[in-house]
């Protein structure tokens, strides 16, 4: 595929998604280093409206304010690089915020649908709403502090530029489950939370499947989660993923980490259902 071609295609998947920006930039540029900074300034200096190109650093002004800060230390960026990242910027500007709405609808073993579905921003109402309905302990599980820390979370895991999140949803309408595909500069973390009285039932093992389908999709090489070394439900659903883990332990933090590159060329048939929700 040609170079122009290539940029449309790029730009049509941001269309869709807002989600799609960081790693739209990465496919564009290769390798690199993507950062969301809350203010209109770098090292004291303003950032002009066109941006700025400074040999492996690009600056450009985010659409919901502050700075994206893309850095490739091993090769400088062109002007050509530049013009056409700040231009899928300038277009995600302009459409404003979206997700796909794809879902899919689920059978529990015990019995009762659940349907999985993108979420973003908009759910910060049910999300907060979901963290009233969680343990104490739950939510210590999840966010490593105080419970009551819990909710200040929440705006910057829903943003799409931060990465993508699947709630699981009762027919009710009720959020009862949060995944959270987050980019972390090169790397890429996987977060769940499942609200006490649906715990034990697969909703966790289900949101991981399709987080991990995505990120496989988007061509991570691997995924991580951090946690408690006794939260045995987050262990369970990663080992449930069957893929080669690596485990790291410190003063009772775990971080477990997938590798993806076992199946990258052989996609599981039910991650597939990741690519369908989370892709435009």
């Amino acid at each position: 595929m040609d170079a122009p071609a290539r940029v449309l295609g790029l730009a049509a998947r941001t269309a869709q998604d807002a989600a799609e920006l960081p790693l739209a930039l990465r496919q564009l540029l290769g390798r690199c280093t993507i950062r969301w900074r809350p203010a209109a300034t770098v090292d004291g200096r303003p950032v002009p409206e066109e941006g700025r190109l400074e040999e492996a650093v690009i600056q450009l002004r985010a659409p919901e304010g502050g700075v994206i800060t893309l850095e490739r230390p091993y090769l400088p960026f062109t002007p050509t690089e530049f013009a056409r990242a700040r231009a899928l910027v300038e277009l995600d500007a302009r459409l404003g915020p979206r997700i796909p709405r794809g879902r899919d609808v689920l059978t529990l073993p015990e019995g009762g649908d659940i349907s999985v579905r993108r979420a973003d921003t908009g759910d910060l109402a049910a999300a907060r709403a979901m963290h009233e309905r969680c343990s104490a302990g739950t939510l210590r599980m999840r966010y490593h502090g105080p419970a009551g820390d819990a909710d200040r979370y929440l705006n910057h895991l829903l943003s799409p530029r931060f990465g993508r999140t699947l709630a699981a949803q009762t027919t009710s309408g009720r959020i009862v489950g949060l995944g959270h595909l987050l980019w972390d500069g090169d790397e890429t973390e996987v977060a769940l939370l499942v609200e006490d009285a649906w715990q034990r039932r697969g909703i966790g093992a289900e949101l991981l499947t399709r987080l991990v389908g995505m990120a496989t999709e988007a061509g991570c090489s691997d995924v991580y989660a951090v946690t408690r070394a006794s939260n045995t439900g987050m262990v369970a659903a990663m080992r449930g993923l069957g893929l080669p883990l690596d485990y790291q332990i410190e003063e009772g933090t775990l971080v477990v980490t997938a590798r993806l590159d076992t199946v990258r060329d052989r996609l599981p048939r039910e991650w597939e259902h990741g690519e369908r929700i989370g892709r435009p």
